[in-house]
């Protein structure tokens, strides 16, 4: 049985009018767990939203047990400008949550996501991805490790403290299984799109949501300490690094990009890998520009880390 449902959240009236809503795809069936998936509370991390039109394709003609409720755009006014934050007020929308009613717009719109969509969840999926140029490839362990793993991402983070204010702090507690999967970005190339979409076909296999027996992947490595290795200076940036080098081993304190002054055209840094062994978790892999302080690489520490490459 597969029933399909389409509404939307009312979050409030903006001053053109217009009502802010946040949007919902429900699947339902037989007896079985709710679970929900979300992409877009960054706004640049447009890969999210086609994993998840690729996913809501794929259930339509399944057999569904429980319920998959999927929210594609968590953030709409900043996926319509392609930024991390909310145009408005500038916010973070995955560093407050819970939010509040009488708080920012973000607040404001997170409380609804929070009351209206992660309440009442067995399981949860938050889908993020590198942004508008870095990509990125991972999944959180939270706390439901097996849940983590069949996403089927190579690289696991277990990290040692959580940010305050995501998704995840708030469906955490509550007891509901949750899992951060960080798939993509820049060039949003149709390998993450189809590498998603397989990795959440494979969660939902997990949870019994859908016919078929859960893929297991062997070779997977958990890491508990990323290193985020990011310029001091911004202008043009020129990769190292090229993007197949995604989740691999780069050996030595290698050059990972130059920063170039763009009027001047003089060399101001360079950025280098931390480690003697580097496993490349976020990269940076095309001419673009750079601010300071811009996420550029994230560097898993292998000394630490659980399984052999």
């Amino acid at each position: 049985m597969n029933n399909y449902k389409y509404y939307e959240l009312p979050v409030c009236y903006m001053a053109n009018g217009l009502e802010l809503k946040l949007p919902v795809h429900k699947f339902s069936g037989g007896k079985g767990p709710v679970v929900g998936l979300s992409a877009s509370v960054h706004g640049d991390e447009t890969i999210g939203v086609e994993i998840l039109r690729r996913l809501f394709e794929e259930l339509k003609g399944m057999e569904i047990n429980g319920t998959v409720k999927i929210m594609p755009t968590a953030n709409p006014l900043a996926f319509e400008e392609a930024k991390r934050n909310n145009p408005i007020d500038r916010n973070n929308m995955n560093r407050i949550f819970p939010g509040r009613y009488d708080g920012t717009l973000t607040e404001i719109q997170a409380r609804i996501m929070a009351d209206k969509f992660l309440d009442g969840l067995d399981a949860y999926v938050d889908v993020h991805a590198g942004g508008q140029d870095p990509v990125v490839d991972y999944a959180y362990i939270t706390n439901d490790e097996g849940f983590s793993r069949s996403f089927l991402s190579k690289i696991l983070y277990r990290p040692k403290e959580d940010y305050i204010g995501t998704t995840s702090t708030y469906t955490k507690p509550k007891g509901i299984s949750t899992v951060t999967v960080e798939c993509g970005g820049g060039p949003n190339d149709s390998y993450y799109v189809e590498k998603g979409v397989k990795g959440l076909l494979n969660m939902l296999k997990y949870k019994k949501v859908i016919p078929g027996e859960a893929e297991i992947r062997r070779n997977q490595i958990v890491v508990d300490h990323i290193e985020h290795v990011n310029p001091h200076h911004g202008g043009l940036f020129v990769p190292g690094l090229k993007y197949s080098q995604m989740n691999t081993i780069v050996e030595g304190k290698v050059t990972l990009g130059k920063i170039y002054n763009p009027m001047t055209l003089e060399l101001l840094e360079e950025i280098k890998a931390p480690y003697d062994r580097n496993l490349i978790i976020l990269m940076r892999g095309s001419v673009n520009t750079i601010l300071p302080g811009d996420f550029s690489f994230m560097i898993g520490d292998l000394s630490t880390a659980e399984g052999e490459f």
